[in-house]
């Protein structure tokens, strides 16, 4: 009877995901709709028609019944559908179009120019309250009487041989004047820039140079630095700055005191301002006038090279000052032309962290490693950033997220593996050994058969259909576009391994709970409800009976779920549910009942001080708490294997025959 009730749950919850059964469910609706439809069209048609064989009524009656109708206008306003939100192409085409700007004041930090003395009233701190009178110790005071009768000069200490004054004092603290970027920029350059030839002093000129914009262009904004210095005071006064570029090496202090961006953006910030640039005056050198005096034409335009004075200039006021740390962050990272981050966006600076963390360096030698470690930071980044499983993060994810901090801090911290977020090289030896102890052919691809030996065949096989089946994937509509419209949900790829593997360890977050709710919520109407726990539970009975394991039924398995979690509603269960902050950290032990069993008997026979434990080490998720310990073992696993390559280079050594 076991078994027969089973194996219907199965059936039943396979025949609910059928996709004829979701067609013919879809067709009724439409079908509906369609009838609805025609009988209003046919009511409608009857009362114009009765309108019109009626006679004119009076004005009375003529308010009335405008009133009534719209009455019963207002009341079918919530049935009507919102219009579409237009695409980015119209949106482009529409030359009045917001842009985003900074959500807080101008600093003077962030200004080109000096902020008016107003402005920096507004920005200077207050000063700092003055210093207490200085106030004899007890005990002290018939000491200092004795040594000092008359009260004049300063009493000397007998232990320590110093002389201290009992008169207030007063002390003044300088407040160094902060300094715009535009001062900042020509200090740079000239400490450490180079001088231009005359080659490059042609090529480096502004676009308003080449024509005469309006001036409203933005890049009337470059104006000429000799008349700024000489009407803002600039204490910059020779013009050796402007005759100066930098190179790769020497902006590496633009980007990380003037910018604010991690020092390893330096050779992708330097690439960014040369191709805007470049395209800015390639534009309008394009189009300007052919009876123009200057005698280049539009074909021999050279581009420049390198970074002057007057280029840092025009890119802050454009891409740098209308902005704050955030939409920085996100214009630099994602292509000129988008309007959010892809995969392949954050390529160039995890390959120049690989070029210039310290802890890094080991990967060297290693170009395939380096390509892999790139591929996992870039993956847990959208994992994290990117909830929506688009693979195209906005600047409201990056703006909600942690990102921008977590590059600051990987910036700043020489041991790799104290950046838990993302970058550790730890969490990614564990990712990639445990996808490469599961893909035993050496293709890349985790089949279903593979999938099952995880955590010691811990995962049922319903489950692992779901997750090839329902499972949300990163980087899908990528993969099928490379592949020419084959079907990437027959494996997993690397990418979706690491989703997989992070939602599986670390059940207590936002993101793992939509990947398994999304896995368990059989027919997608976002609810679970007893029908779908039952038969996912099903299997987890028959797998304790096999075992020989202490069988739980399933009703007190759910009351002992449900007095945790404690839902809004007792007859289903939501996504909302698990992430109630009470029951956050415990409501994963219900998808370890339905699918894990090795993770739900665990947490049967758990130790109080254990969890107790849990909760007060240094680990600030489960991930990072099972990513250490299993990189533990593989680092003892990795020992052993030397020392037995070590007794048997030995044992070889010692051999006469040998």
């Amino acid at each position: 009877n076991t078994m027969s009730a089973i194996k219907m749950d199965e059936l039943l919850v396979s025949w609910l995901g059928s996709d004829d059964v979701y067609e013919n469910v879809m067709e009724l609706i439409e079908n509906y709709h369609t009838s609805a439809l025609e009988d209003e069209k046919k009511d409608d048609n009857d009362n114009q028609e009765e309108k019109e064989a009626a006679k004119e009524p009076d004005d009375a009656d003529v308010n009335n019944n405008n009133k009534k109708e719209e009455i019963e206008a207002d009341q079918q306003l919530p049935n009507t559908i919102p219009p579409f939100y237009p695409p980015s192409k119209m949106m482009n085409q529409n030359q009045n179009q917001r842009r985003r700007r900074r959500r807080s004041a101008v600093t003077q930090k962030d200004s080109w120019e000096p902020l008016p003395e107003s402005e920096l009233a507004k920005e200077a701190p207050p000063p700092p309250p003055p210093d207490p009178p200085m106030l004899p110790k007890l005990g002290s005071v018939a000491e200092d009487s004795h040594n000092n009768p008359a009260g004049d000069g300063p009493a000397e200490d007998n232990n320590n041989n110093k002389t201290t004054t009992t008169s207030n004092t007063t002390t003044t603290t300088e407040s160094v004047p902060l300094l715009c970027v535009r001062d900042q920029t020509m200090a740079i350059f000239e400490e450490l820039g180079q001088d231009l030839d005359k080659q490059h002093q042609q090529q480096q000129q502004p676009p308003s140079v080449l024509t005469s914009p309006s001036s409203s262009s933005p890049l009337n904004m470059s104006r000429s630095l000799s008349q700024e210095e000489n009407s803002s005071g600039n204490p910059f006064e020779t013009n050796n700055a402007k005759a100066k570029y930098l190179s790769t090496q020497s902006f590496f202090r633009i980007t990380k005191d003037v910018c604010g961006f991690p020092s390893f953006f330096n050779i992708p910030l330097y690439a960014r301002i040369l191709y805007l640039w470049n395209a800015r005056q390639e534009e309008l050198h394009n189009q300007q006038d052919p009876t123009n005096s200057s005698t280049t034409t539009p074909g021999d335009f050279a581009p420049a090279e390198v970074i002057t004075l007057q280029m840092m200039e025009w890119f802050w006021k454009t891409e740098m000052e209308p902005y704050d740390h955030c939409d920085r962050f996100f214009n630099l990272v994602k292509q000129v032309d988008s309007d959010a981050i892809v995969r392949d966006d954050f390529l160039p600076f995890i390959k120049a962290l690989l070029q210039d963390h310290p802890g890094l360096e080991f990967l060297s030698s290693h170009v395939e490693f380096q390509e892999k470690y790139a591929v996992t930071v870039i993956t847990r980044i959208f994992y994290t950033v990117n909830k929506c499983h688009s693979g195209r993060i906005t600047s409201r994810q990056v703006r909600l997220s942690d990102l921008v901090q977590a590059f600051q801090q990987v910036d700043e911290e020489e041991d790799i593996n104290k950046v838990t977020r993302y970058f550790s090289y730890e969490h990614f030896y564990v990712l990639y050994c445990r996808f490469w102890e599961l893909d035993h052919d050496r293709d890349y691809r985790i089949t279903r058969d593979d999938l099952l030996k995880y955590g010691d065949q811990s995962l049922s096989h319903m489950i692992v259909d779901r997750i090839f089946d329902a499972a949300p994937r990163p980087f899908e509509q990528q993969l099928q576009q490379q592949q020419q419209g084959a079907n990437s949900r027959d494996y997993l790829s690397y990418e979706d391994f690491i989703y997989f593997m992070l939602s599986e360890e670390d059940k207590a977050n936002e993101v793992s709970v939509k990947y398994w709710f999304t896995c368990v919520d059989v027919d997608g109407d976002g609810k679970l409800n007893n029908m779908e726990l039952r038969a996912f539970y099903a299997v987890q009975l028959h797998r304790m009976q096999f075992m020989g394991h202490e069988i739980v039924p399933f009703e007190d398995m759910l009351c002992q779920m449900m007095d945790m979690i404690k839902p809004q509603n007792s007859n289903f269960l939501v996504e909302s549910d698990f992430l109630q902050p009470e029951c956050q950290q415990v409501s994963g032990a219900l998808f370890d009942a339905l699918f894990n069993l090795n993770k739900y008997l665990l947490f049967e026979q758990r130790d109080p001080f254990v969890e107790r434990q849990k909760r007060e080490d240094e680990f600030d998720c489960d991930w990072d708490r099972f990513a250490c310990l299993d990189y533990s073992r593989l680092a003892m696993e990795e020992e052993a294997r030397e020392e037995e390559a070590m007794e048997i280079d030995w044992v070889s050594v010692d051999d006469p025959e040998g």
